[in-house]
């Protein structure tokens, strides 16, 4: 998704790298290790007694279940049409001996079709309309500006005692999803839980389980993930007029001594005067293809189209300490020398904040696997878009990743016997937004770039999550019952939507440089205008985020001009006007099949934050990427030539998920919103009434 809390350089960050402040981090890493690690003895000591409080608070709250444990394998994204094709040939034999033993039925994903709104519906058992999650971003009422539509960021006095800080004090983070997720409450009927990197789970949820956040993490900067570019001179020449949208390109000095010098930057300083550093430098043997690298007092060796472990860096000094990670890759030694640097993760074995529950479950599995990746979204499908390493090197990342995740997914299935473990393995979603241009010949990102070397990764992507769906299997314990779900399907994207340039065309949207009267000048090919130079005293309708628009309402929005009784009749003419919208540049084919009141699918207590129209796009089609941090672009529709070349942000109908399930289930239409009850209904628990969604083993759907 691959999303923005407040940063002073917003307009100039694309939505997966929006943050949530300065600072955040300092000064919390050695107290909250510290605390960390007495939690974990403390644990371990009180095991007998808890097991013992778990089962008393339970009884009496479930029935008899059909399963004794409920395993949970999430594969974002995994597409009903791709998975199957491979079926019917034979290439997916675990999930086609899965869906023989139990069943297999496409998924009804979410209104939209994203993945914050989709986990969190598959958490809560409700639509967007009752956990208030409804895209990546939503907007700030008074500024306009895109923020983070998943947390808050709050500002504290912080409290200390003599230099050390104290809990209760300084920034907090506020998880804005609502409801209750199932493992609530499965936590109140006395069952255990393990919930590994589920989306839209950070600040982690407290409760009488287990869980380790995902989506939303941010890494030490603040930001939802920013790389570091180095290059030295010579390389950066080849690099002029690039633009740096999802990270910072540095440029290397060379000393005395012939090693190349620069710094990675990490949190704020606390009197805001700057940010933090450290210093980087690599002494470089071109000959042998190879260079030492020190990052502060790490020392290592690198060489061609390989990655380092994960570096430990500490930003500050004393108690003001932040813990971060991070990976070093070589991207060139000739024609000059550079080099990638992952955005810093928080460091999992000294996390500055809780980024687990309970707080020291990230410092457990450091300690078990090594320190792994704790960035949401750790993949970094930016620094693919910008060219700085090449698909092979986001490949190598992703599955590494992959494989950290499936360390941890194992380990608690060895764990923990009964209950429920759920764990999400993104590769799935990641791959495929980036390669997905390898299935479609004609798409306008292949141009000048490999068509052939990485033609089969989608393919193999698909025969590497149903090698993970065997292995799975073979480790199940009698009486367990297996679902493997996806969030949404995925489509080509080749096309661009930039609807505030369609309603400033059409007289919707007004920039502050429009005339009062007569015609708005065109925009020149290659700007856009951001946020700050709408005229919103003139502008009735306006778009941010991937999901669908808005009306700029009196009583609602700063400076809206719509009132609020003209709103119902606005938005059926909008509606009316861009349903079947042409593209002009493809022979008039229809860019959006269909567009939906929110007044006419939503029903829950959080409707009134939804999108007020959502966009069902054309599979092929997107919104902007300009539109998406609310900017206004030259065309209302252009090609799409960035790697990021497969999306599902479109017509939900269209993109579908998977269910498969080990035990047959009535349901013919199961939906996204049935998994919470389905789930709690396998271990005996009857649903929350809050919960809209059914089992799919009670027959809904089934008529």
């Amino acid at each position: 998704m691959s999303l923005l809390f407040a940063l002073p350089t917003l307009l100039t960050i694309p939505l997966a790298y929006i943050g949530p402040g300065a600072g955040f981090a300092l000064g919390g890493s050695f107290l909250f290790a510290f605390v960390g690690i007495l939690l974990a003895v403390v644990a371990v000591l009180a095991w007998p007694v808890r097991v013992l409080l778990r089962s008393l608070r339970g009884r009496g709250k479930r029935r008899d279940g059909a399963a004794g444990r409920v395993v949970v394998l999430g594969l974002d994204g995994f597409d009903p049409g791709i998975c199957k094709k491979m079926m019917d040939a034979g290439e997916l034999p675990h999930l086609s001996a899965l869906k023989q033993e139990g069943g297999y039925r496409p998924l009804l994903t979410t209104f939209p079709a994203m993945s914050p709104v989709g986990w969190s519906t598959f958490a809560t058992g409700v639509d967007p309309s009752g956990h208030n999650i409804f895209d990546f971003l939503s907007r700030d009422l008074v500024t306009h500006l895109p923020v983070l539509s998943s947390t808050k960021l709050h500002q504290r006095p912080v409290r200390k005692l003599g230099p050390l800080p104290l809990p209760g004090g300084g920034p907090k983070f506020e998880l804005l999803r609502r409801s209750k997720p199932f493992w609530k409450t499965c936590a109140e009927t006395g069952l255990a839980s393990t919930i590994l990197r589920v989306p839209i789970t950070f600040p982690p949820d407290k409760f009488g389980g287990k869980l380790l956040s995902a989506m939303c993490v941010p890494d030490l900067r603040g930001t939802q993930g920013t790389f570091s570019h180095y290059t030295s001179a010579e390389a950066r020449s080849g690099l002029q007029g690039a633009r740096t949208t999802g990270g910072v390109r540095l440029e290397l000095q060379q000393n005395s001594s012939g090693a190349f010098t620069s710094v990675l930057t990490g949190p704020d300083l606390p009197d805001g005067s700057g940010s933090m550093t450290l210093p980087v430098s690599a002494v470089v043997d071109s000959a042998a293809q190879r260079a030492e690298f020190q990052i502060g007092p790490e020392s290592f060796s690198l060489g061609n189209d390989e990655y380092s472990e994960w570096i430990p860096v500490v930003f500050g000094s004393g108690a003001a300490k932040a813990h971060g990670i991070c990976k070093v890759r070589i991207t060139s030694f000739k024609p000059g020398f550079s080099f990638y640097i992952t955005p810093v993760n928080i460091d999992p074995r000294n996390p500055a904040m809780p980024i687990s529950n309970p707080p020291h479950l990230a410092i457990a599995y450091s300690r078990l696997q090594g320190r792994f990746a704790t960035l949401g979204l750790a993949e970094d499908t930016w620094a693919l878009n910008e060219r700085v390493i090449d698909e092979q090197a986001f490949l190598d990342q992703a599955w590494a990743i992959h494989e950290e995740r499936r360390i941890q997914f194992f380990h608690a299935l060895k764990r923990q016997p009964d209950g429920v473990v759920s764990c999400v393995f993104d590769a799935t979603d990641r791959i495929q937004h980036m390669f997905f241009r390898y299935l479609d010949a004609d798409h306008p990102a292949n141009e000048g770039k490999d068509v052939e070397k990485h033609k089969n990764v989608i393919p193999d992507l698909y025969r590497t999550a149903d090698a993970l769906v065997g292995e799975t299997r073979a480790k199940l314990n009698k009486g367990d019952v297996l679902l493997v779900i996806s969030d949404h399907g995925f489509k080509t994207f080749q096309r661009n939507v930039n609807l505030n340039t369609w309603f400033r065309d059409h007289g919707y949207l007004a920039l502050k440089t429009d005339p009062a009267d007569g015609p708005s000048p065109a925009i020149e090919a290659g700007s856009r205008f951001e946020v700050a130079d709408i005229d919103w005293t003139r502008t009735r309708a306006y778009t941010n985020g991937l999901a669908g628009f808005f009306l700029n309402l009196k009583g609602r929005e700063t400076d809206g001009c719509v009132d609020p009784s003209e709103a119902t009749a606005l938005k059926k003419e909008l509606i009316d006007a861009l349903r079947g919208l042409p593209d002009t540049g493809r022979g008039g084919t229809e860019a959006i099949t269909e567009l939906w009141d929110c007044d006419d699918i939503y029903r829950g207590p959080y409707k009134s934050n939804s999108p007020d129209v959502i966009v069902g796009y054309k599979p092929g089609y997107r919104a902007d990427w300009d539109a998406a941090v609310g900017a206004v672009g030259a065309d209302v529709i252009s090609d799409n030539t960035r790697s990021w070349s497969g999306d599902h942000c479109m017509d939900p109908r269209q993109v579908p998920g998977v269910l498969f399930s080990s035990q047959p289930f009535e349901a013919t239409k199961p939906a996204l919103l049935d998994m919470a009850p389905t789930i709690l209904d396998l271990l005996g628990v009857d649903a929350p009434p809050h919960m809209t969604g059914s089992s799919i083993f009670k027959g809904r759907g089934s008529e």
